[in-house]
């Protein structure tokens, strides 16, 4: 995703390491978990305010952060995204969703949990 590319120039040119080999103890990595907080409490605020604008910029901001978390922790987020991807679409029964009453998708016994450690071992 060129998304994670983007980010990864950036993080490069302010410095960061990219990945952090300290994995989810370094200081980095908390530093993303901080900013991935403060953006979406700043896009919860817009949206509870009807501002669209800091809405759409809000969100833009929530992927830059995670993408910076992934890089972080050297998670190829295109493979995770498509093993999710694939589990999220088993939820689907000859093309059609069951929803509950609040129209969250529900999971029929077709349903697979995506197996996100194959992937983050390059299995």
């Amino acid at each position: 995703m060129f998304y994670q590319d983007h980010v990864e120039e950036f993080m490069i040119a302010g410095d960061q390491d990219v990945p952090d080999f300290g994995g989810l103890e370094s200081k980095q990595a908390k530093l993303y978990m901080d900013l991935i907080a403060e953006e979406f409490e700043e896009t919860s605020n817009a949206f509870a305010d009807k501002d669209l604008v800091e809405v759409a910029d809000g969100l833009v901001d929530m992927v830059w952060v995670i993408m910076g978390m992934a890089s972080t922790l050297d998670i190829d987020f295109d493979r995770v995204w498509e093993e999710v991807r694939a589990s999220n679409m088993s939820k689907f029964v000859d093309g059609k969703a069951i929803k509950n009453k609040d129209g969250k998708i529900m999971k029929p016994d077709s349903y697979f949990r995506p197996d996100i450690a194959k992937v983050l071992s390059g299995s």
